[in-house]
């Protein structure tokens, strides 16, 4: 059982703050009457029922009487201890109102060792190749985003692209030249020529990349196989290949649906519809002038399936007239259901009912993500992806984390050069997205090449108009909007602007960019028919993987504001969205383009004027930002 102590303090947020050795953060701000109030800590040595160690819970009520407080707060006390009893020794028991799909699995258990691969086991394997002129493609990207450039917004076509900065005629020789001299089979290449795949055995792959590869079980019984040290590239690939994937099969990679007790509401909804969306957002004025997302496509990255019956059930209810989803299977496709990709697919239908939905699917292993995130580029059938999934950058394994997140790079520089934006739930466990004791930030998230997407908790007028928005953090659900400091990633040049530079700051990339409503308590009506249901199969789902959808809908929008008036697609949005952020570029007027979030936090770093670690920017006024975003072109 772990030791509790009740604690009270007249401020929303813990001061001093609860910091892990070594960790950074702003200092704590003063708060303005506004943000007064008591909220009750309940410090623990020892996680709530075991769980994560040395960390404060904590309730806030709007009530300046501590002696209902202490009432209150004894009340709480006792519920969770006998909610601890009832677990006993179980660390981390899971509940409908967390997960759905148990991505939050125990960091703690480990792997079974099963003994070593067959060597006569067929892999699947993709070399990463470094391909033509990187740092030409790096200018080209800086240049269709600066306004001030002549290629302004003239983007390329994947065609130019693959023959400008894909592998060159004489890598592929040398390719096939060792392969062939070690017995491989010649490979077969991505669209962008930058994944050169093929299938060898066990044996093969040990001898040609100097690894042990064994079986393992995973703690969710699934039998993986994975090498005992780095693999190590043949000296004749120098120059040519980056790295390999296919030898690691683990599942790291999580979505990050979360779904609320069945008692939430919003506004007596149970749930942000469509026009609490419109309401919330101010998005009224675009689909007031017709926009609606026609004429427009937007991919879905999902690594779980999709009932289509719920697709139609929302539509249903909402009087959604919209395209039917297509879906677009990569190698064997998904396996596994979750409540993702329906939140994925209705939270952008309520926003750009008459776009285009391209779910492509793919099984879970990092090899079968990258080359997803690689055809849907390649594909350049979608103006926008949006991406709800991703791993912490600690929890990559050195082995393939350069492998991985150079394919991924890869696809989202050549994303940006073709006019494509990117956008990528930042996670939901709060400034420690590996959920353990120390500060970290999602992989895929941080890298600076997409649009990083935090999460607030929404809360709305009576009449259903915005009101304001706070930093999500749930302690006791150890959730909250992900956000901080990469430890892979340098700070890139266009990220500036009030906040950005802090007491935190120490030469990285900073994440959020910005954010949207993802606490669950506050979330959005989903539609998922899921084995707890029978008739009624509303859930209330929450997460950054709901905001980031919402985001890529926007944009959507603005894009086809943008064809209308005969200009280009927004493209790689991040250097446009610090330009407005710092109130520096072109068009931009009051008001501010942004909902500015100044309360509440991710569980370490505080929302604070600006720029935060929190929720970045802050979350849309989608009628301003389209405005803004379109006088810059």
């Amino acid at each position: 059982m772990p030791n509790w102590e009740i604690m009270f303090s007249p401020h929303p947020r813990p001061l001093p703050r609860a910091r892990e050795r070594g960790a950074r953060g702003p200092h704590p701000r003063p708060l303005s009457h506004k943000e007064r109030g008591v909220r009750l800590f309940l410090v623990r040595a020892g996680g709530l029922c075991g769980g994560m160690p040395s960390r404060r819970e904590f309730i806030r009520w709007p009530s300046r009487r501590p002696s209902a407080m202490l009432v209150t707060g004894i009340m709480v006390l006792a519920l969770l201890l006998a909610g601890c009893a009832g677990v006993g020794s179980q660390t981390g028991a899971g509940s409908r109102s967390g997960a759905a799909n148990d991505k939050h699995p125990s960091h703690g258990a480990q792997p079974i060792l099963l003994g070593k691969a067959a060597p006569g086991t067929t892999l699947a394997l993709s070399l990463v190749l470094r391909g033509q002129s990187p740092a030409e493609l790096q200018q080209v990207l800086a240049a269709v985003s600066d306004p001030h450039s002549p290629s302004y917004r003239q983007y390329l076509t994947p065609a130019e692209i693959a023959s400008r900065f894909g592998a060159s005629a004489q890598d592929k020789a040398r390719i096939a030249g060792v392969l062939q001299a070690a017995g491989w089979p010649a490979p077969s290449y991505s669209a962008d020529g930058l994944l050169a795949s093929l299938r060898v055995t066990v044996g093969q792959a040990e001898t040609f990349f100097s690894v042990r590869l064994n079986r393992y079980r995973a703690s969710d019984g699934r039998v993986y196989i994975a090498p005992d040290a780095a693999p190590r590239i043949p000296a004749a690939f120098a120059g040519a290949v980056v790295g390999v994937l296919g030898l690691d099969g683990r599942n790291v990679l999580h979505t990050g649906a979360l779904l609320a007790p069945h008692h939430s509401s919003v506004s007596g909804v149970n749930g942000l519809g469509p026009s609490d969306i419109e309401r919330a957002y101010d998005l009224g004025p675009l689909h007031q002038a017709g926009l609606s997302g026609a004429n427009q496509t937007i991919a879905l990255a999902e690594i779980d399936m999709f009932n289509q019956a719920d697709i139609q059930a929302y539509d249903q209810q909402y009087s959604i007239n919209a395209p039917a989803p297509q879906v677009v299977q990569v190698g064997d496709g998904a396996n596994s259901v979750s409540p993702e990709p329906e939140l994925d697919i209705e939270v952008a239908q309520a926003i750009a009912p008459q776009a285009n939905i391209l779910v492509y699917e793919s099984p879970k292993d990092l090899l079968s993500v990258a080359q997803m995130v690689s055809q849907i580029v390649s594909d350049d059938r979608a103006q926008v992806l949006s991406i709800s999934l991703g791993t912490c950058e600690a929890q990559l394994d050195p082995s393939i984390a350069n492998s991985f997140l150079t394919s991924l790079d890869n696809s989202f520089r050549r994303a940006g050069a073709e006019g494509m934006s990117v956008l990528v739930a930042s996670g939901d466990s709060g400034a420690y997205d590996c959920q353990d004791s120390q500060l970290s930030v999602g992989a895929v998230a941080a890298s600076p090449y997409v649009t990083s997407v935090g999460g607030t908790a929404l809360f709305l007028h009576t009449d259903g108009t915005y009101n304001y928005e706070a930093g999500w953090e749930g302690p006791l659900k150890q959730a909250g909007g992900g956000g901080g400091l990469s430890t892979i990633y340098q700070l890139p040049s266009w990220q500036s602007g009030p906040g950005v530079q802090n007491t935190a700051s120490d030469g990285m990339r900073q994440v959020p960019d910005v954010s949207a409503d993802a606490d669950p308590l506050t979330g959005y009506a989903v539609y998922y028919a899921d084995s707890g249901c029978r008739q009624q199969c509303w859930q209330v789902v929450g997460g950054t993987s709901a905001a980031t959808p919402l985001w890529a809908a926007l944009v959507l929008l603005i894009n086809q504001s943008a064809q209308q008036h005969g200009k280009h697609p927004l493209g790689f949005l991040d250097p446009a969205l610090y330009r407005l952020g710092s109130g520096a570029g072109a068009g931009v007027t009051a008001p501010l383009p942004f909902h500015d979030v100044t309360i509440g936090g991710n569980l370490y770093y505080d929302a604070t004027p600006g720029w935060d670690y929190s929720t970045g920017w802050g979350s849309p006024d989608g009628a301003v930002l389209a405005r803004d975003l379109l006088n810059a072109q």
